[in-house]
């Protein structure tokens, strides 16, 4: 069965903020020792709704889905190195 290409980009950037959140609670969590609130957790979610707001019109329309997981991927380690410095 062969999806849209509109569907399978939304799934690769579903999928990747997915990962990306349970990556960055199961490192702050396990690999650096540190309990940070949920919020902060959820915080790779941010740019996926803003993926899912914006594509089809407005300014950041014009984005690819490549450069909305490099966005989700960005925020994660930032997150990241935020609780643990």
């Amino acid at each position: 069965m062969e999806l849209p290409e509109s569907v399978r980009d939304d799934l690769l950037v579903a999928v990747v903020a997915a990962g990306c959140t349970v990556a960055l609670t199961l490192a702050l969590r396990f690999g650096a020792g540190v309990r940070p609130p949920l919020f902060p957790r959820l915080s790779p979610l941010v740019p996926y709704f803003g993926y899912l707001f914006s594509k089809r019109s407005g300014p950041l329309s014009a984005l690819s889905p490549l450069d909305w997981i490099g966005a989700t991927v960005v925020v994660t380690l930032l997150t990241f190195a935020y609780f643990v410095a």
